[in-house]
C-alpha cells in the first residue's frame, strides 16, 4: 500500500480513536505516526542492498517491483519486533498507542497483499527469516 493511503486511512483511524475513547492529541499522534513510519524499514532495506540514499529512489524501486517477486524482510514489520514493542507498552504506555499504530498498519498492508495476490511478499516473522534459506528472499 502506497504511504499517502497509509496516512489517510491511519488518519481516519487515529482520529475515530480520539473521539471514541478520549485519547489525548499526543496519543492519536502517535498511533497516526506509528501507522505511517513503520514503512521506514521498506527504506533501509534499499540503504543496506543497493547503497542507495536516495528516498525517491527508494520509493519508485519498491513501487516498481513485480508482482511475483521474492519474498523481502522488513524488520518493523515483523511479529517479533510487533511485540517488543507491546512488551515495551509495560514500561511506557505510549509504546502501546505505536504498538495501535503499527497493528493497524499491519492490517492494512495485509489485506493489500491478499487483495493483489502477493502472498509471498513479505516475510512476517524474524526468526523464520533467521532459519530459512536465504536463497528464498529478495
Amino acid at each position: 500500500m502506497l504511504p499517502k493511503a497509509h496516512f489517510i486511512l491511519g488518519f481516519i483511524f487515529s482520529l475515530s480513536l480520539y473521539f471514541i475513547f478520549n485519547l489525548t492529541p499526543f496519543e492519536a499522534c502517535l498511533i497516526l505516526l506509528a501507522s505511517v513510519f513503520i514503512d521506514v524499514d521498506h527504506y533501509l532495506f534499499i540503504v543496506k542492498r543497493k547503497k542507495n540514499w536516495n528516498l525517491k529512489k527508494a520509493y519508485y524501486w519498491h513501487k516498481g517491483l513485480p508482482k511475483d517477486h521474492k519474498t523481502m524482510m522488513h524488520i518493523f514489520h515483523t511479529i517479533e519486533f510487533t511485540i517488543l514493542i507491546l512488551i515495551l507498552s509495560y514500561f511506557w504506555n505510549g509504546f502501546f498507542f505505536i504498538f495501535l499504530g503499527m497493528l493497524f498498519h499491519s492490517g492494512l498492508d495485509l489485506i493489500d497483499l491478499f487483495y493483489y495476490s502477493k502472498y509471498g511478499a513479505r516475510e512476517f516473522s524474524l526468526i523464520r527469516y533467521v532459519l530459512r534459506s536465504k536463497d528464498k528472499y529478495f
